[in-house]
């Protein structure tokens, strides 16, 4: 989606949860990061306790994906009720919030 709506003001962060001072760890999410053409993306490696996120966010786990609006405020939030990432209705959230 990146690429398809880069042009229309779509921005991608990833946001790892791994030791940053773990360095096998690094390289496997590096090593993930290329595996899916994500390696040219902003990408952060946050270091705040697991319950300072949970909170703010109201997930339990990774992996969790959200889409925030021009605004900076979640639009929407994949998966949803422990459910499966529905790449479809993340797409259709983000075409409808780049139309604003």
């Amino acid at each position: 989606m990146r690429k398809k709506y880069g042009k229309d003001g779509l921005v991608a962060v990833s946001v790892s949860l791994d030791d940053a001072k773990d360095k096998e760890a690094r390289g496997r999410v590096i090593a993930f990061l290329e595996k899916v053409n994500a390696a040219d993306v902003i990408n952060l490696n946050l270091d705040e306790p697991t319950e300072v996120w949970q909170t703010k966010f109201k997930t339990v786990a990774p992996p969790t994906l959200f889409v925030f609006d021009r605004e900076n405020r979640i639009a929407h939030k994949e998966p949803a009720d422990g459910k499966e990432v529905d790449h479809a209705a993340v797409e259709k959230k983000v075409q409808e919030l780049l139309k604003k």
